[in-house]
């Protein structure tokens, strides 16, 4: 769901180990990059910074320039805080990869795209031949989480279902799993209302029930938001984080 302000307080906390650097310079702890990992896709500006230094010393050829325990928060973080030419570095680094998590990595933070125009292009790459099948579910999920994508998300699968379905329909677990991790982050009885009507009338076997738990999870999502918004919003800007 997300909340402004929310930054604002994930940003404070992440500040004095973003700001001592010490995950950069020790990549071999363990306990330093895995912190890393999820500090790093915020705003602070000194993170910032050193992801995206990092990330074009790598794009120019120093494949050293970035710890494989920290490629996902780099990624992410440059994909976030980036423009286009970020965007397509990180595609191209998907045909490129050699790692065995490689292209999970770059789905994954392709997905945090803030520019509505890049999110429909990624999606157009996420159903293109170039990636399988059983990988697709990643970069929808990451488009599912961003508040600046979920909404082009839903859009795409209404207007174009026929190819949404063709390619994951060989595998009902493929498409059940796609539309639970792609649906299910709204907040909204409007858009559980239109999810609804949307497949009302179509032959959903294999995938049913999840959409009766999509419909569960999202009125629990947007009952949550109604009850707690405003008490939550009125905590972050006291503790001056909104």
């Amino acid at each position: 769901m997300g909340f402004p302000g929310e930054r604002g307080l994930l940003n404070r906390s992440a500040a004095n180990a973003a700001d001592s650097d010490c995950w950069w310079r020790r990549p071999s702890k363990v306990r330093s990059t895995q912190h890393c990992r999820c500090k790093c896709p915020l705003t602070v500006p000194s993170t910032i910074a050193e992801a995206k230094r990092r990330f074009k010393d790598y794009t120019s050829g120093n494949r050293t320039a970035i710890h494989p325990s920290l490629r996902s928060a780099i990624f992410r973080t440059v994909i976030s805080e980036g423009d286009v030419s970020d965007y397509e570095a990180v595609k191209q680094e998907y045909y490129q990869t050699t790692s065995i998590d490689g292209k999970e990595i770059c789905l994954q933070s392709l997905g945090r795209v803030q520019n509505p125009a890049l999110a429909k292009d990624f999606l157009k790459f996420l159903f293109s031949d170039t990636v399988a099948v059983q990988d697709v579910h990643s970069g929808a999920a990451s488009l599912a989480a961003n508040p600046k994508a979920r909404g082009v998300l839903w859009k795409y699968i209404k207007e174009n279902w026929d190819t949404v379905h063709q390619k994951l329909s060989g595998n009902s677990v493929v498409l059940d799993r796609f539309l639970r991790l792609s649906l299910s982050k709204f907040a909204s009885h409007e858009v559980e209302e239109d999810i609804s009507r949307f497949f009302s009338g179509k032959d959903n076997r294999g995938y049913d029930r999840s959409l009766g738990v999509i419909s569960d999870t999202i009125r629990g999502n947007s009952n949550y938001k109604k009850r707690d918004e405003k008490l939550i919003m009125e905590w972050l800007s006291a503790h001056g984080y909104a």
